[in-house]
């Protein structure tokens, strides 16, 4: 489903399989309603990546109470994602959780040097923390990862995408915010 091509691509494809390790680990929860690939509209997608073809979304992990659409380029390599659950992790616990995909296990200090930014302009009332880091093996960090988790109550919505930290570091978290506003009308 996810079909990449270089490493960097199957560090950001492991990333979002590693979201549903937490789920993987509980007993199943209710699936969320709805179509995962209309938490953002194509529109609003496209605006940040213009290459951007239709979301496909993916039942793989459904088993285990999560959602996810996976948005890719013209190349098909995945350039955004989005997954919808429930849970009880706060949004910075889950951002810190899924920042391990990309940390290196062999440098205990890579943890303290994600940079996780919470974005109140969302303007949630509830949670939305971020993070955008290139890989910097002297860092601890082994690849590109950029995430944006929103929650509110249980209810939880991540938005994911391998190539923004491509891009300078604010634009990046900008993206985030702008598909993050749209992302949350889905938690009201």
């Amino acid at each position: 489903m996810f079909t990449t091509q270089s490493p960097m691509n199957q560090l950001a494809a492991l990333a979002l399989a590693c979201t549903c390790a937490h789920a993987m680990a509980q007993a199943p929860t209710k699936l969320p309603t709805g179509d995962p690939c209309t938490v953002v509209p194509l529109a609003e997608v496209q605006k940040a990546f213009p290459d951007a073809k239709p979301g496909v979304r993916s039942r793989r992990v459904e088993q285990y109470g999560s959602t996810q659409c996976a948005y890719s380029n013209t190349q098909g390599q995945v350039i955004f994602a989005v997954e919808e659950r429930y849970g009880s992790n706060t949004a910075k616990e889950e951002a810190q959780g899924e920042a391990t995909a990309f940390l290196d296990p062999l440098m205990p200090a890579a943890k303290r040097n994600v940079r996780y930014e919470t974005l109140t302009a969302i303007g949630l009332g509830n949670e939305a923390v971020a993070f955008v880091e290139k890989g910097d093996a002297k860092r601890g960090i082994l690849g590109d990862g950029s995430l944006l988790v929103l929650r509110r109550d249980q209810h939880t919505l991540s938005l994911m995408s391998p190539v923004l930290p491509q891009r300078e570091r604010a634009a990046a978290l900008k993206v985030y915010e702008v598909l993050g506003r749209v992302a949350a009308k889905r938690l009201d």
